[in-house]
C-alpha cells in the first residue's frame, strides 16, 4: 500500500531539506540555527501543517508474502526499497530449530561482551553472553544487540541457509555483518536510521517492527551522524520519542506521519531497506539475525545525499565504523566513549580468569 502523504515530500523541499543538513555537517547545526533558524523553523512548520491535512497519522501493515520469488523480491521490493515480510522462509533453517536462551547460555555463556544499554549514551558494561542472558531471564530488562556470533563462532554459518541470503544481497556490497539480537520481553531498541540493508531473521519469540520511509527523514531531521546511525531530533531534557508509547510525550511533528508495521514470528525474514527508519520492540523473549550490508551504488541511488554526507563521519570514521561494524557494533558505542583500550583489557584478564579457572577444575 502507498504511503498517501509521500506527496507532500516534494523535490523542492527535498532540495531545501537537502542544502540545511548539508550546512549542519560542514558549518554545524548551532551556527546554521543562528544564521537561518528562523526559515528553517517556518519550513518545518508548514511542512507539518500540510501533513496535518490529511489527519493523523496510522500504520500501514508491511505486506508479508509467502513463495515470494526471488526475481519480484530483486525487481520490486529491493530496487525500490520497499520493505516485505517473507513469511516462513527461515523455517526449515536449524537458527530457527535449535536457537533459544538456554541454548545460548550454554554454549557461549561465557563470551566476554561489551553491554550497551542504548539508552545511556557513550556507556557500557564488561559482562558475559550468560550474565545478560540470566538477567533476561529472570525479567530484569537487558537487551544485547549486535552480538557479533559468526566472527566469534564461525562454525554458526551452518545455522543459515547463506546461499538464498546471498541471492538477495545487493551485487557489488562493500561488507557483510552478521549481529544476534538477545532480549526480553517489552524491550526496545529506539527509533534509528542507517546506511546498511537488512534482512533480518526471526529466529526465537516474537518481535514488533515499526518502519518509517526515507522521506520521513525531514520530520526526524537529525543532527549530523556520528558513526552509521542517525537519531531523530532532540531536545535538551526532552524524552526519547517511543512510537510504541505516542500518547507519551510524543513531539507534535510526530502526529501526522504514517509508518510501515509488522509483528515478526519464528521463522520470518523481514526486508529493511537501508536509510529507512524503524524501532523495535520484543514482544515476547525473542532472539534475531540481523545480516547486514553496505552496497555502494545502491545506498547513492536509495538516498544520494546521505550516502555522501556518510563519507564525512568521524569518531569513529566510516571505514572504522565499518570495521567495527562486522567484528563487533557494540565496540563503535566503546570508541566513541574513548574506552576502547580500556574494553579490551578488561576483556582481556576476563578471558585469562576464566581459562585459570577452567584449568584447575
Amino acid at each position: 500500500m502507498m504511503d498517501p502523504k509521500k506527496k507532500h515530500f516534494t523535490f523542492s523541499r527535498r532540495i531545501e531539506y537537502g542544502l540545511y543538513q548539508f550546512f549542519d555537517r560542514f558549518i554545524g547545526r548551532k551556527k546554521i540555527a543562528r544564521l537561518i533558524g528562523h526559515r528553517r523553523n517556518k519550513f518545518a512548520k508548514k511542512l507539518i501543517d500540510d501533513l496535518a491535512k490529511d489527519g493523523k497519522g496510522k500504520a500501514i501493515p508491511v505486506e508479508r508474502r509467502k513463495d515470494l520469488s526471488l526475481e519480484e523480491f530483486k525487481n520490486h521490493y529491493r530496487k525500490k526499497g520497499i520493505p516485505v515480510v517473507m513469511e516462513g522462509a527461515a523455517n526449515d533453517w536449524d537458527c530457527v530449530k535449535k536457537w533459544s536462551l538456554e541454548y545460548f547460555s550454554k554454549l557461549h555463556g561465557n563470551d566476554v561482551i561489551a553491554y550497551s544499554s542504548h539508552e545511556l549514551k557513550e556507556t557500557y558494561e564488561t559482562t558475559t553472553l550468560g550474565e545478560v542472558i540470566n538477567n533476561i531471564r529472570s525479567g530484569g530488562g537487558k537487551y544485547y544487540r549486535f552480538y557479533p556470533l559468526l566472527k566469534r563462532h564461525p562454525e554458526h554459518i551452518k545455522d543459515f541457509d547463506y546461499k538464498w541470503l546471498l541471492e538477495r544481497r545487493n551485487p557489488l556490497t562493500w561488507f557483510e555483518a552478521w549481529q544476534v539480537f538477545i532480549g526480553g520481553k517489552k524491550t526496545i531498541t529506539n527509533i534509528h536510521m542507517e546506511n546498511e540493508c537488512n534482512l533480518f531473521i526471526q529466529a526465537y519469540g516474537e518481535k514488533k517492527w515499526m518502519i518509517y520511509p526515507k522521506y520521513y527523514t525531514m520530520v526526524f531531521d537529525p543532527e549530523p551522524a556520528r558513526h552509521l546511525y542517525r537519531n531523530p531530533a532532540k531536545s535538551e531534557g526532552s524524552p526519547i520519542f517511543d512510537p510504541f508509547n505516542l500518547n507519551v510525550n510524543a513531539p507534535p511533528r510526530y502526529e501526522y506521519i504514517n509508518w510501515y508495521e509488522t509483528d515478526l514470528k519464528p521463522g520470518d525474514i523481514l526486508f529493511n531497506p537501508c536509510f529507512s527508519w524503524h524501532t523495535v520492540q520484543n514482544t515476547t523473549d525473542s532472539i534475531s539475525i540481523g545480516y547486514r550490508w553496505v552496497a555502494p551504488l545502491y545506498a547513492l541511488k536509495i538516498a544520494p545525499l546521505y550516502a555522501l554526507l556518510d563519507l564525512f563521519i568521524k569518531n569513529p570514521s566510516i571505514f572504522k565504523s565499518a570495521k567495527l561494524s562486522v567484528e563487533d557494533t557494540n565496540l563503535i558505542r566503546v570508541t566513541e566513549s574513548g574506552n576502547l583500550e580500556k574494553y579490551l583489557k578488561e576483556k582481556e584478564a576476563m578471558e585469562r580468569k576464566q581459562k585459570m579457572e577452567a584449568t584447575s577444575v
